[in-house]
């Protein structure tokens, strides 16, 4: 065997092990996570506030209404700071803001991201302060399912309050809805949310249920309302609040509970029952006769030659006058003297409750799709077929020359 023949057989067996090498890396490559979506702390809620907000940081609110671009199709960043200052959202290159206005200054930060497109990834950053957070360079992102048309609204409602009784203005409610009898959808949804705004209604939060999806926001989240249970929690500028309970106790005609922050982060859920007030004598209001005096008439008659049998006094016969005294019923009079004054308290009817329409600030984003990866896998298919061909070439080669030799 000449030297050729040597070098074009180390050179077949080089390329063969080189491509049976790159095949082999190709077919058991572990597949990486996707950079593009990395999730969300399913404690975002339970994080203190810090100077760095990142941890506290939730996403809420996938709604996804309409197929395409439409300004019903939303999702809602949320967060807290140390201190009061501004918030905003941002978007390929569009600022979102606060629902509570451009200039809200607080230490809770609530800004709907509307205007999207079904089926979308979307990348975001979070402004607070004057300082930009991209979560470490990675960035927020979510992704937006199929357009899911809604159903009858079921809301559940409650109270948020301060630890001193006071209206918790400014609180953020999360609403989890929790598989409870292992039916329908099994484990959590994702979060739904709420602001409590006393410009805007008070301390009642209203959460529509309804609108729950699976936590990759890809499928509605099925629930029973008397089987599952929904964690609420609350978090605002003076403590946090986390309590769970079967989703028809929050559904009325069911009062409304009131959850009470605390600096320990547990709070108390303070179930609102109904008070009757004592009941108050009312009096009865009974006719009253007016006594009406009429003069009587007397007549005098000249001297008579003889004495005259006396006339009669005539008095009228006037029926008696009443001074516009309301008269009713005595059965009537009755229950009204025995009726208890009751203090009644308005809350939404049934399923007929609408959720009140969230304010939205900003205008259309300009959507890119997300940048797509490089295909690693095929391109160490490709080398790997290269080699083999380069392989049976070489192969080739080395057989006729030692026929010829």
């Amino acid at each position: 065997m000449n030297s050729f023949e040597k070098l074009v057989r180390a050179a077949f067996g080089l390329s063969l092990g080189v491509a049976v090498a790159l095949l082999f890396l190709a077919i058991h490559r572990p597949v990486p996570a996707h950079a593009g979506r990395p999730l969300q702390a399913g404690a975002c809620f339970n994080a203190p506030a810090a100077a760095d907000p990142t941890d506290s940081v939730c996403i809420s609110n996938v709604i996804v209404t309409f197929s395409g671009t439409s300004p019903e199709n939303q999702f809602v960043v949320s967060w807290r700071s140390q201190t009061s200052q501004k918030g905003s959202v941002i978007l390929n290159g569009k600022t979102f803001h606060d629902v509570r206005g451009a200039d809200h200054r607080g230490t809770t930060h609530y800004i709907p991201v509307t205007n999207l497109a079904a089926k979308t990834d979307y990348v975001f950053d979070i402004v607070s302060g004057d300082e930009t957070y991209t979560r470490g360079g990675e960035h927020w992102t979510v992704q937006l399912g199929p357009a899911i048309q809604p159903a009858t609204p079921y809301v559940v409602i409650g109270h948020v309050k301060n630890p001193d009784g006071s209206e918790a203005d400014g609180a953020i409610v999360y609403a989890q809805l929790r598989d409870g009898d292992d039916q329908d959808t099994n484990g959590r949804s994702a979060l739904l949310s709420a602001l409590v705004s006393v410009a805007d209604g008070g301390d009642l939060f209203n959460i529509n249920v309804e609108t729950a999806r699976t936590p990759n926001h890809q499928n509605r989240y099925a629930y029973n309302p008397d089987g599952d249970r929904v964690l609420i929690a609350a978090v605002g500028a003076q403590g946090n609040a986390n309590k769970q309970f079967k989703i028809s106790d929050l559904h009325p005609p069911k009062p409304p509970p009131s959850l009470m922050l605390s600096s320990s982060g547990t709070g108390d859920a303070i179930t609102a029952t109904p008070t009757l007030l004592p009941p108050t004598a009312t009096p009865t209001h009974s006719p009253t006769l007016t006594e009406t005096i009429t003069p009587t008439l007397t007549k005098t008659a000249r001297p008579p030659t003889k004495t005259p049998e006396p006339l009669p006094t005539e008095t009228p016969n006037v029926p008696p006058t009443f001074e516009n005294v309301p008269t009713m019923a005595p059965d009537q009079a009755t229950r009204l003297a025995a009726t208890p004054n009751t203090t009644l308290v308005a809350i939404p009817v049934g399923d007929n409750a609408e959720a009140p329409r969230t304010r939205v600030f900003g205008g259309v984003p300009n959507i890119q799709p997300p940048a797509s990866e490089p295909n690693n896998t095929l391109l160490l298919v490709g080398v790997a077929v290269v080699l083999l061909v380069g392989a049976v070439l070489l192969g080739l080669a080395a057989f006729f020359a030692a026929r010829r030799s």
